[in-house]
């Protein structure tokens, strides 16, 4: 929320039910979130109404397909929040960051939260050291390689930062499931509201290696 501007004209790619498009409207001058079901659309125009957002409008179509619905440079501003990962392979998500680089304005921000193999592998790695099951990627998702992706971002755009949530993803699929063991960890528990308020004030140097999520602040060249 801290990189978006008021002045922000954004777009967000893959916006799902708009559960956080309406937090960022909040934010912004205004937001366009595209998501590839129907479906979810029509339940982000509700959501939109029953929170009496007038800056938000919502597009039912592919990333792929956003040249064909803007013209180039229309926003200072596109979120990815797992989205990326939908698309089958990495040359169609090559693709996609591309036409995104081409939506935004001279400078403009990126703002990519993805899922990352390797940091899956690492933490994948200690719960099978504490006997826990293999956190297993849906069939549906293909995480980023750091070998394909930070060289070919970075012919595009600077990164700024790189934010993750390695603490709290420790906590809440290692720690967590061994606490409740052999009960199932639940993702709505006191526990992991616990590690999300102490991940947002505790500095854990050296937890960024289990974030299999990441957060990339990339800015235009």
């Amino acid at each position: 929320m801290r990189y978006l501007s008021p002045k922000h004209t954004v777009l967000e790619v893959g916006c799902g039910h708009a559960v956080h498009t309406i937090l960022y409207a909040k934010r912004v001058h205004s937001i366009c979130g595209l998501d590839v079901a129907n479906s979810l659309i029509k339940l982000a125009r509700q959501r939109a109404d029953l929170a009496s957002t007038r800056n938000a409008d919502f597009v039912t179509a592919s990333v792929l397909d956003i040249p064909k619905l803007f013209p180039a440079q229309s926003f200072e501003c596109v979120i990815s929040q797992r989205c990326l990962i939908n698309l089958a392979d990495w040359k169609h998500q090559k693709e996609a960051i591309l036409k995104i680089h081409e939506m935004l304005k001279p400078r403009g921000l990126f703002l990519v939260t993805e899922g990352f193999v390797e940091e899956l592998q690492n933490l994948n790695r200690v719960r099978q050291t504490v006997e826990l099951p293999e956190i297993k990627t849906v069939s549906y998702n293909r995480n980023l390689l750091h070998r394909e992706f930070d060289p070919f971002v970075a012919k595009y755009f600077a990164v700024e930062a790189v934010h993750d949530y390695g603490f709290y993803l420790f906590l809440s699929r290692v720690y967590h499931p061994l606490v409740v063991a052999p009960e199932q960890p639940k993702h709505d528990s006191i526990l992991n509201e616990i590690a999300s308020r102490l991940s947002s004030i505790v500095s854990a140097a050296g937890m960024r290696q289990f974030s299999y999520n990441l957060f990339y602040v990339l800015r235009k060249k």
